[in-house]
């Protein structure tokens, strides 16, 4: 499931930059940074070499057909990028580019989707930031945290659909000292789910905890699925689902075109599929740190401890 999005054989960058700061050229610094063993083809018709790599004109004059390839161009060329990269048999495409379904561009967005689907290739995005799985070296991602904090290969897996909040709390995972295997991103999720990346990184051997940040449950048929998988492994999940509130659920809309969902609802579903809900980054963060180091709450055996009998009552109360 998404092997190819997780772990490929090749990689293209089309827009890709010679300046590791720009969007263009973050992906290859961090694909050379973190030990990505497969092929890099840089895309940029103006350049020769793009950070030491040979560069090609286009995705068609590419050795072979690269199993991903991560779109970094602005506007109208996204989507003919895509429309290329689905012709030339890529496997799965990054599109980072923005202006689509958030901005109600819907038409755009599902131009790009219709080509994938006639080529049997998967979409992540558009507006992501992409994929990082630190066992593979594959970063497919241009957050600058990957840079200002070094990452490394860990139990944890965070997939969001915002690329800001996996950012927050990757960080808030590096300042308890635990890393993160997986840092992965669906931004507009024309196609691939937060859930879907999900049951692929819960069936991982090497997780032992998936954080999931959604805005909207596009499939809950594969989210219950990547419950399952999780439980099958004795894999907790814990997920903050936002836009609890009308003026949260109008925010969502804007970020990433994301549908409301009845907040009951919600609660009812994961307490239906044994996911843990956290209200904040911070009390994802929380439990992480409980999780990884082993310790789970095994029936009613919880004893409360003060100088005060309101604080009993308020802690009973919580519990």
């Amino acid at each position: 499931m998404l092997r190819s999005a997780l772990n490929p054989a090749s990689v293209a960058i089309v827009g890709a930059s010679d300046n590791p700061h720009k969007v263009g050229g973050r992906p290859i610094l961090f694909l050379k940074r973190y030990g990505y063993r497969g092929a890099i083809y840089p895309i940029n018709p103006g350049r020769s070499t793009v950070q030491g790599l040979r560069a090609f004109p286009s995705i068609a004059e590419t050795p072979d057909a690269p199993e991903l390839a991560i779109v970094a161009i602005a506007g109208d060329e996204a989507v003919s990028a895509v429309e290329a990269c689905a012709a030339r048999g890529v496997k799965v495409a990054v599109v980072m580019t923005s202006g689509f379904g958030e901005t109600g561009e819907l038409a755009k967005q599902d131009r790009m989707l219709a080509a994938a689907n006639a080529a049997g290739m998967r979409l992540i995005g558009p507006n992501c930031q992409g994929l990082a799985n630190f066992a593979t070296g594959l970063v497919a991602n241009f957050s600058t945290i990957f840079h200002e904090t070094e990452a490394r290969d860990g139990p944890v897996a965070v997939v969001s659909q915002s690329g800001a909040n996996s950012q927050a709390i990757y960080t808030l995972l590096r300042q308890k000292n635990l890393y993160a295997r997986h840092v992965h991103a669906t931004g507009n999720e024309a196609d691939v789910t937060v859930a879907e990346l999900a049951a692929a990184v819960a069936a991982d051997d090497g997780v032992r905890l998936v954080l999931l940040y959604m805005e909207a449950i596009k499939d809950p048929a594969m989210l219950a699925l990547a419950a399952r998988v999780a439980r099958e492994r004795d894999v907790p999940i814990v997920a903050m689902k936002a836009g609890r509130t009308a003026s949260g659920q109008k925010a969502a809309s804007s970020h990433t075109g994301a549908l409301a969902s009845e907040d009951r609802v919600v609660d009812a579903f994961f307490e239906q599929h044994g996911i843990w809900r956290a209200a904040t980054p911070q009390q994802l963060v929380s439990a992480a740190e409980l999780y990884v180091a082993g310790r789970r709450p095994r029936g009613k055996r919880l004893v409360v401890l003060s100088n005060s009998g309101a604080s009993c009552v308020m802690a009973a109360d919580h519990a």
